[in-house]
């Protein structure tokens, strides 16, 4: 009879067990619930949501860009220039004398035409001189001009001294106005000239990029100098170079506006002949959202080249208006042959909504009217798509890819595969048959 009972009674008591161990599961579980989302609520007020910025305009930002992030400590390294440029690479002596120099001919190698065993072809004319065998556009009894440097020189009616000799190399160094949101235009502007510029002195705007920032930096950190400014002016950049850095009078300071890269051809003349007056500007090809969309303008008038002596000729408050007069001696660039790009606005569209929130807070743009805007990476792409200027008004003009001979500079060209976004118009609808030039 006991163990009847007892078993009855451990028969009504199980599910009463059941029934509370439930209650305990399903209460356990809620507090967990509940302390998630108190977690997550936490987490997200101290790192916010995607980055919102809204204007008295009525045009809102939306990025996950953080625009609270410190400024960078600027970092002085020892910098010491070392020479770069080869004479015997770079020229090759022929048997034959110059009358004009009234020495052994010296032919630049890139310009003239060679022999299968490397020398250098010779030209004959009726004054018994002779000069070197240019390739197709370039220029000089040596053929050491460009036809972009020789363009400039009858432009600007500038004579020409042939009797200088190429004994001098100049050392260069680059000084580049960036942005923290710029990195695929940085690549370029410092890796097209690696193996011609001593230094580049890279200044940024937002002030946000450490010499961690990327791999460019970390790969050529000896030939970099980075510095923050609000402006990146020619004299702020200048100001503040290191001691280390010891500039010659001779010494050629090119300077870069935002998102500009120049003509090698160009630059390197400078690095190798005396023979043009300071200082020199640069007719850019006006290019935006990539080498594809090209501004109704055309070109736009950017950066210069000079001896660092002018700079030491001029204190600061008239160095940047002798830089960027509007009319120099000489201009390298024309509207058939671009002293160099500008590229405005080259970058992933999510790069582009972090430079378009820089852009519009220090007014460099503007909208017309009062029109409400959210300017997110679905705006930007279909600005791309259609061709349509930040405004989402003016009209870009169309460049085919393989019938523009200044389509790309020359890194772009050989690094294709890097620069898909910026080299083709990767969000053209691909239906419209008109668009078939980007394939």
């Amino acid at each position: 009879m006991c163990v009847e009972k007892s078993d009855e009674f451990t028969r009504e008591r199980i599910p009463v067990m059941l029934k509370i161990d439930s209650r305990l599961f399903l209460w356990t579980l809620f507090i967990l619930q509940l302390f998630l989302i108190a977690a997550i609520l936490h987490f997200s007020i101290i790192s916010g949501p995607p980055r919102e910025t809204s204007l008295d305009t009525g045009i809102k930002f939306i990025s996950k860009y953080d625009r609270k992030t410190r400024r960078p400590s600027q970092v002085n390294q020892d910098v010491v220039l070392q020479q770069l440029g080869n004479f015997t690479r770079t020229f090759a002596e022929t048997p034959y004398r110059s009358v004009v120099r009234r020495q052994p001919l010296t032919c630049f190698r890139e310009g003239t035409v060679t022999d299968s065993d490397g020398s250098v072809e010779v030209d004959f004319n009726d004054t018994e001189d002779v000069k070197c065998r240019c390739r197709a556009e370039w220029h000089g009894p040596d053929c050491g001009q460009p036809e972009v440097i020789w363009r400039a020189f009858v432009a600007g009616k500038i004579p020409l001294n042939f009797s200088l000799s190429h004994t001098v190399r100049h050392r260069l160094i680059y000084f580049i106005q960036t942005t923290s949101a710029g990195q695929q235009m940085l690549e370029i502007q410092i890796l097209d000239l690696i193996d011609i510029v001593e230094l580049f002195v890279v200044c940024d705007l937002m002030e946000k990029m450490t010499y961690k920032h990327s791999s460019l930096f970390s790969a050529h950190r000896n030939r970099i100098l980075l510095q923050h400014h609000r402006e990146c002016t020619p004299a702020d950049m200048y100001e503040n170079l290191p001691k280390s850095v010891a500039l010659r009078d001779d010494d050629v300071i090119i300077y870069s506006p935002l998102d500009g890269v120049f003509n090698r051809k160009a630059i390197n003349y400078f690095k190798w002949y005396e023979n043009w007056p300071q200082p020199v500007r640069f007719r850019l090809k006006y290019n935006v959202y990539g080498f594809f969309w090209q501004h109704p303008d055309s070109t736009v008038l950017g950066g210069f080249a000079c001896y660092h002596s002018v700079f030491q000729d001029h204190s600061r408050d008239t160095l940047n208006r002798v830089l960027g007069q509007e009319k120099p001696a000489m201009i390298v660039g024309d509207l058939n042959h671009y002293g160099g790009w500008l590229c405005k606005f080259c970058a992933q569209p999510i790069d582009i909504v972090k430079r378009l929130e820089y852009e519009f807070q220090h007014e460099h743009f503007t909208f017309d009217g009062n029109s409400r805007k959210i300017i997110d990476v679905a705006y930007v792409q279909s600005l791309i798509t259609k061709g349509l200027f930040v405004d989402g008004k003016m009209q870009l003009n169309k460049v085919q890819r393989f019938a523009e001979k200044y389509y790309t500079p020359l890194y772009v060209e050989q690094n294709s595969w890097n620069f898909d976004n910026i080299l083709t118009n990767i969000y053209a609808h691909w239906e419209d048959d008109s668009d078939d030039e980007y394939l």
